[in-house]
């Protein structure tokens, strides 16, 4: 077990931390970039109900897209980071210690999308000072966290041993590197409960917030696709050469189209409004009612 951070520890941190961002990228910035406009006009308008409208049908679509990819990540960790990386960039040690990483860093993938909306909601409102203070604030944590968490691991070794045993990386050297992925979740977490207060106290404090039951709908998907998927696991474990990259990906990609399915299935039973939703989106998308047939003349 290493006692101090090396930099290929943190080389490791960073590709984990990029890897985690993919899924930020496109759940987080997308609903917060497609709802600004809507807002901006909203709050021009002055306009409150509907600026608050956009910010929870935004922010209940962040919460149903986050919470089964957060499972999945965790779940798949592994065949995702040895999928990427291939056979040759890292060791078995350093992929398995990846892969805790990137674990830790998913954690707070749903509280990284939701900061990311309520920050552009103050943005479109005007206010810039309250975000900059909760994010400069939340970042100046997540480096007290990170510090706090080294010390508790080097004098308090059963903490580590804990964390390794849950993460399956134990006697893995460089192992303690995990205070920072763990240091960064906690902040963001920190971060999204101060803004929530705030932007509660500010634009919400008038308005029902429905977001229980998309998130305990959510949880019951999320807790079914990472069970059906580390079951399946082990069922293409013994169909695939799990020692090639092509194997890693088919059980991979197999057993976890197989979670979403049922993920999907247990929606469609708890009448998932956000479900509903997307299939509609997709049925409009593609499969246009009208169609639009040139008038006599006009070939």
């Amino acid at each position: 077990m290493a006692s101090t951070l090396k930099a290929g520890s943190i080389s490791l941190f960073t590709f984990s931390f990029n890897l985690q961002s993919v899924p930020v990228g496109i759940i987080g910035i997308s609903y917060s970039i497609a709802a600004f406009p809507i807002l901006v006009k909203s709050f021009s308008m002055k306009d409150i109900d509907n600026f608050t409208k956009q910010i929870i049908l935004a922010a209940r679509q962040i919460i149903f897209w986050s919470l089964p990819i957060i499972s999945l990540f965790i779940v798949l960790r592994a065949q995702i980071v040895r999928v990427v990386l291939g056979s040759n960039t890292f060791t078995w040690a350093d992929t398995r210690l990846t892969a805790a990483s990137v674990a830790l860093f998913v954690i707070s993938l749903a509280s990284q999308g939701l900061v990311l909306l309520f920050v552009r909601g103050y943005y479109a409102a005007g206010n810039t000072k309250k975000p900059l203070v909760i994010n400069v604030f939340s970042s100046i944590m997540v480096v007290i966290f990170a510090q706090v968490l080294i010390f508790i691991f080097r004098n308090y070794p059963q903490v580590l041993l804990l964390l390794e045993k849950t993460l399956r990386v134990k006697n893995v050297p460089g192992s303690i590197m995990l205070a920072l992925p763990l240091a960064y979740a906690m902040g963001s977490l920190l971060n999204f409960f101060l803004i929530w207060i705030l932007f509660k106290k500010d634009f919400l404090y008038s308005k029902g917030i429905n977001l229980s039951k998309v998130f305990i709908e959510s949880t019951i998907s999320a807790i079914v696709v990472g069970f059906v998927t580390y079951i399946f696991l082990g069922f293409f474990n013994n169909i695939f050469d799990i020692n090639t990259g092509k194997g890693i990906f088919f059980q991979g990609f197999l057993s976890g189209i197989i979670g979403i399915i049922l993920g999907i299935f247990i929606l469609t039973i708890l009448k998932n409004k956000e479900l509903f939703d997307v299939v509609h989106a997709m049925k409009n998308k593609f499969w246009r009612n009208r169609i639009v047939v040139p008038e006599q003349g006009e070939l």
